[in-house]
């Protein structure tokens, strides 16, 4: 059955809409006007933050995090983190935007479409320069351009990033929605799809499944959605609104954490991944996570720059553009609005 996606980022949206609607109800029933607060206390001395990574399981960017729990790093910054594994940037935007956490780790494209529907979320820091989402191929499949993708299956994880992004670049290229079908997936299955012939193609980070392919003995290549027409924001933070504006300063201390642990994984992404590998149960073995983050780590901002994190309105404004004229996205709120530098650490 092939796929329509004309209005996914309206969809998605609303359905993120809805359930802050229900959160807000419960709220108020229950009393509990917090957002995100986790359970327990935070030690003397730390404000507590709760966050949402955007995978349900640790793949190599989460290396940071994991360094900066086992090394005490937040602690150092003043805060105490708890974070959650919901599957998606889109799953992590609905747990951050209905206060169930504090702060999600996720695509910023996919955040200003929520945005865009009035989810009370502001970006606090952009991490990515350079948005990594794209279509992976095995060897054999021919993606020299987007011309390539028509009669594909395209496996794509409808709580993920990517599922904002896949409608969005078949509709700048001009590629007819029913010359190609999308195939549904969790994150954690597109890449054995990919493997087993399941789909052609899959959307997602090309580093990523490219170095796992490779790590499985096969041959893969892939284009980013950015080199196909299609260039928007990549990943960084965004705060719960009245999260940020009743505790700055807990999301200033956890950039800066984060900002700390980042600039280690830089200097020596070995140890990081073998932090990592061992949260991991297994699961990531050093060599993958070092091969993936080799293709991540070109990516991102030096956290040594002054600059660290910011963001610009050019940028904002460019990819509201672009998911209103191709994603389908809809809503009235400015771009000024849609990001914040001031809770940035800035020593």
């Amino acid at each position: 059955m092939r796929a329509t996606q004309k209005s996914l980022v309206t969809r998605r949206t609303l359905s993120v809409l809805v359930a802050i609607s229900t959160a807000v109800v419960l709220a108020a029933c229950s009393g509990n006007g917090g957002a995100g607060t986790p359970e327990g206390t935070a030690e003397a001395g730390t404000e507590a933050v709760t966050v949402s990574l955007d995978w349900n399981s640790y793949v190599a960017y989460h290396a940071p995090f994991v360094l900066a729990d086992e090394e005490g790093i937040w602690e150092k910054h003043g805060v105490q983190v708890k974070h959650t594994m919901p599957g998606g940037s889109g799953d992590a935007l609905l747990e951050v935007g209905t206060a169930k956490t504090d702060i999600a780790w996720a695509d910023l494209s996919t955040a200003a479409a929520s945005m865009l529907q009035e989810v009370p979320v502001t970006a606090v820091a952009k991490v990515q320069n350079k948005n990594a989402s794209g279509l992976t191929v095995l060897a054999g499949t021919q993606l020299d351009s987007a011309r390539d993708v028509s009669g594909m299956r395209i496996g794509s994880t409808p709580g993920g990033s990517d599922s904002t992004l896949v409608g969005a670049f078949l509709r700048a290229n001009e590629i007819d929605e029913a010359d190609v079908e999308i195939v549904s997936l969790p994150a954690n299955g597109k890449f054995a799809a990919l493997m087993t012939g399941e789909v052609d193609a899959i959307s997602g980070q090309v580093y990523y499944y490219i170095s796992n392919a490779a790590s499985q003995g096969a041959t893969a290549a892939g284009k980013s959605y950015s080199d196909m027409g299609l260039d928007v924001l990549d990943h960084g933070f965004v705060a719960n609104d009245a999260f940020l504006e009743a505790n700055p300063s807990a999301v200033t201390g956890f950039l800066a954490a984060y900002r700390e642990a980042l600039a280690r994984t830089i200097d020596d992404p070995a140890a990081a991944c073998a932090v990592l590998s061992s949260k991991s149960d297994g699961a990531l073995l050093p060599d993958d996570c070092e091969a993936q983050l080799d293709g991540w780590l070109p990516l991102v901002s030096d956290p040594n720059e002054s600059s660290w994190g910011e963001s610009n309105e050019a940028e904002w404004e460019s990819t509201v553009a672009v998911l209103k004229e191709f994603g389908g996205a809809e809503g009235d709120r400015q771009t000024s609005t849609m990001f914040t530098n001031e809770v940035l650490p800035n020593d």
